[in-house]
């Protein structure tokens, strides 16, 4: 979600960390991952095409990363000779940029590369591919899967009007689901336009109702009020205009036509499809990573005294979702593997009308993806279709405003790799 701004931990920081040797790798490897996704088909491998340097390396021996070469700062590296230039214009990126955070790079098969350079979990570790951050607004295509998963099923289609699921929406005949999903709705964005969305609040009481919305404090009903008293911003289908708005209002269709709470339905039919196991939503603070330099947020009153969103269930289905990159890279080989919805579905979630599809957006060259930011937090989300190396997977997240330039560095890497 764009803004101005565990239960599972113990297992997580167990079975995702990993010990070292000072010996090459075994040639296979038979130990599964703690993801049900990764563990099919994630393992590591390592190529006998290693230089003698690298077999004096130390070697993580247990867990996803098994097999891996160690290098310092956190950094796993792929020991495949052909990846070996790609893997050190990114160890320059990240040391060049200061990076904090937790990075992947991966293949259908295998990891390239994970680095989690100066940065600690909940409990001081330090972070490894299942250490949980908040990726805000790349929670948008989980929604669109959610939504198109109901559409096979005849419970939804594109061409709905609003209307029918808001009877009280009066300018909802005009919109339709497809119009949401492409983000050409014209309905005013609740948290990036607010005093266009919120018109029921007067001006000397909205700063005090906006730390409200913040904190989650605000229900349904009163959104639902403004959203039928707001002026539509430009007219629906005439042009692209990115709307947090638009994925709320698909999240509670989802609710209405499942009968099933939005978070409910994303674990039954999305998160456990995709063994995610270290993946909520709608739940506030049980991120293991940790954000920083949050101050004049918590001043605002936009997150904890520990630097955490605090609104999940405001902003369900336009953020709210807090995911590792295991789990991440499991969910994007889900999607495009077909385990989630239809080729001919996934074809209109890519069909990139006025250059937004449904939850995904186009980059450079031949890739996709989508960006998110919440409090603190920063993820992409990114799909390459690498000519060198095949489908590539990338994802990247940080709690750190320092950080951040150091993300768009890695992700200009990314979106260039032909």
């Amino acid at each position: 979600m764009k803004k101005i701004l565990s239960v599972l931990l113990t297992a997580a920081l167990v079975l995702g960390t990993c010990s070292c040797s000072s010996t090459a790798p075994a040639e296979e490897n038979t130990e599964t991952s703690p993801s049900a996704e990764v563990s099919e088909s994630s393992e590591t491998t390592t190529s006998s095409e290693t230089t003698p340097s690298e077999t004096e390396a130390s070697y993580c021996d247990s867990g996803l990363l098994k097999g891996m070469r160690i290098e310092k700062n956190n950094f796993f590296a792929n020991g495949n000779a052909k990846y070996q230039e790609l893997i050190g214009y990114a160890q320059h990126r990240i040391d060049d940029n200061s990076f904090s955070g937790a990075v992947l790079l991966a293949t259908e098969d295998e990891i390239i590369f994970f680095a989690g350079p100066d940065a600690k979990t909940v409990t001081g570790d330090p972070v490894d591919p299942f250490t949980t951050y908040d990726i805000g607004s790349c929670s948008k295509v989980f929604t669109a899967a959610a939504v198109f998963q109901l559409i096979e099923k005849g419970k939804i289609s594109l061409d709905d009007k609003l209307n029918k699921y808001f009877p009280d929406y009066k300018t909802g005949k005009k919109i339709t689901i497809y119009n949401l999903l492409h983000m050409q709705s014209g309905i005013a964005d609740f948290c990036n336009d607010p005093k266009s969305f919120w018109v029921n609040v007067e001006e000397k009481d909205f700063d005090d109702f906006w730390v409200k919305v913040n904190r989650d404090e605000v229900s349904d009903e009163e959104f639902l009020e403004n959203l039928y008293a707001a002026k539509l911003v430009n007219e629906p289908g005439k042009k692209f205009e990115y709307c947090n708005t638009n994925y709320v209002l698909l999240a509670m269709i989802v609710e209405k036509v499942s009968g099933m709470r939005f978070c409910d339905y994303l674990k039954e039919n999305i998160f456990d499809v995709c063994g995610m196991e270290y993946t909520t939503s709608m739940v506030a603070g049980n991120e293991t990573s940790v954000p920083e330099l949050f101050e004049e947020e918590y001043k605002a009153g936009f997150v904890s005294e520990k630097g955490y969103y605090m609104a999940p269930n405001g902003e369900r289905g336009c953020g709210g979702i807090h995911t590792s990159m295991a789990d991440l890279w499991a969910f994007d080989k889900a999607l495009l593997g077909g385990r989630l919805v239809s080729e001919d579905s996934l074809k209109e979630m890519m069909n990139y009308d006025m250059d937004y599809g449904c939850g995904l957006m186009p980059y450079e060259k031949n890739s996709f993806g989508h960006s998110g930011a919440n409090g603190t937090y920063r993820t992409q989300n990114i799909i390459i279709e690498s000519k060198e190396y095949g489908r590539l997977y990338f994802m990247a997240s940080t709690g750190s405003i320092t950080s951040y330039s150091g993300l768009g560095s890695l992700t200009q890497l990314a979106v260039g790799i032909e």
